[in-house]
Order: structure tokens, then sequence, then C-alpha cells
């Protein structure tokens, strides 16, 4: 059986056990690729389920989320960034990371409802220097959003100007599939890796500090602290107030 995941640190938890030998005797097998990719990927049958970007449920009826997963964070999340030239209030021009579909989603949502504006959408490969030549501010998600130099920028979390605005969490990315697909023994196989992460997290955290060249300080508390694995009742709310946004905005 294939699944999907994106190959981003904050996924790392729940991905982790496929690569032992445990996981690898699942049978279970991954795929690593951007959200917007993996979404399709999903669509079309090539993976049975997929880390997907939590905006996909909205947009499909026939998919289900495995319950109880999430990849979400509650305040700063600081790998969904908004990079600007100018202050938010001045910002006519948005080049979107077309890896990105929740985060997407969300700055528009946040531009429309919270900031009050309606700048202009420009999808762009994720690349910064070249995003702000086109337009005043660039979204950056994942590891690049998290590593991307910021000096003489303004930067906006999203997930911070998320949770000021509703106080609420935030649910960037589920476990999804059809409902033919996400059968019960891939739901335990995904329920023993989020375990299995959870319980190994500081050898993750080294592994993963020391390919990404970054302070393994920082990949504890972005793990740890940051990121939950978990889908509470807030979280839930959250994933309600996120759809009937998107709704309003004809998002989905």
């Amino acid at each position: 059986m294939r699944i999907g995941s994106v190959p981003y640190l904050n996924a790392k938890p729940l991905i982790a056990w496929f690569d032992t030998p445990e996981g690898r005797r699942s049978g279970v097998e991954v795929a690593y690729d951007v959200p917007s990719r993996l979404a399709r990927m999903v669509d079309v049958g090539e993976v049975a389920c997929a880390m997907v970007s939590s905006v996909e449920l909205f947009r499909h009826a026939d998919w289900r989320a495995v319950p109880s997963i999430a990849i979400a964070s509650t305040g700063k999340v600081l790998s969904v960034r908004l990079f600007a030239k100018v202050p938010v209030d001045k910002v006519s021009s948005v080049a979107l990371d077309t890896s990105s579909l929740t985060s997407s989603a969300l700055v528009q949502v946040l531009f429309a409802r919270r900031w009050q504006a309606m700048p202009r959408y420009i999808p762009a490969a994720p690349n910064l220097r070249e995003m702000l030549q086109q337009a005043d501010a660039a979204l950056l998600i994942g590891d690049l959003g998290m590593m991307a130099c910021a000096e003489g920028l303004y930067v906006i979390d999203l997930g911070e100007e998320w949770y000021q605005w509703t106080g609420l969490p935030f649910v960037w990315a589920l476990w999804l599939g059809r409902a033919t697909s996400v059968t019960p023994s891939l739901v335990d196989c995904l329920y023993r890796a989020r375990q299995w992460g959870l319980e190994h997290l500081d050898s993750i955290v080294r592994r993963e500090a020391t390919q990404l060249c970054l302070d393994e300080g920082l990949v504890r508390h972005y793990l740890r602290d940051v990121m939950q694995y978990e889908m509470t009742d807030a979280h839930q709310q959250a994933l309600l107030r996120f759809a009937q946004e998107c709704r309003q905005l004809g998002l989905v």
C-alpha cells in the first residue's frame, strides 16, 4: 500500500516509523511530495491517503480524515510565514508558494477578513528573492518558510495571526483519502507511526537537525512545543471556522 506525505520537518514524527524495520514490514510505502501534488495523487488514486492540506477536506465530499491525527499549532507556527517589503497594510501583491494549498487559502482569508485588504495574488515557485521581485510580499511554507533569511523584511507568522484573530489553534494538514481507501488496517498503521514518532522524538530531532543544518534546540522546540499531532475539540472548532471563512470567500 502506498501513502503520501510532505517531506517537511513537521511531518517527521508521523512518518519516521515507516523507515524502521517494523514499519517496513507493515507493507506501507511512503511517497513524498509537496501538498498541492499530494492532493492530486489522492484524487487519481496513486496513494491510498496522504498528509494533505486541511483545506482539501472541504473540497472533496468523498474524502475522509483519519480521526484524531493532525499537523496543527496554537499561536506561532514558525514555518508558515509571509515575508513583505512593506508593512502588511501597504501590501498590494502577494506571491503564493505554488506548493501550498491551506496556507495560500489562509493568507487570502487573513487579508480579506483580518486586514480588510484585497491584494493581487501571483502563483510562484518557492524562491523568496524571485518572489519579492514580482510582488510586495511572499508566502513560504515548510522548511523553507522556517529557514528563509528575513533580514530587512517584515515577517508575519500566519499561525500567530490566526490565533490573535480567532483565539483558536490552526489545523495545517490531515491524513486524507477516499473512504474506501482509508481502511482500518491503514488507520492502525498511522496511529502506530504517530505513537512511535512521539516516543522517539529526541532521535528524530538529532537526525533532522543534522540533515537540515539547524540548531538542535530549535528543532526540538519546533517539534515538541510548537507542533501538535492530535485533534481536540478546539482543533475541530478551528477547522470548522476555517471552512466557513474559505466558503465565504469562494475558496472552496
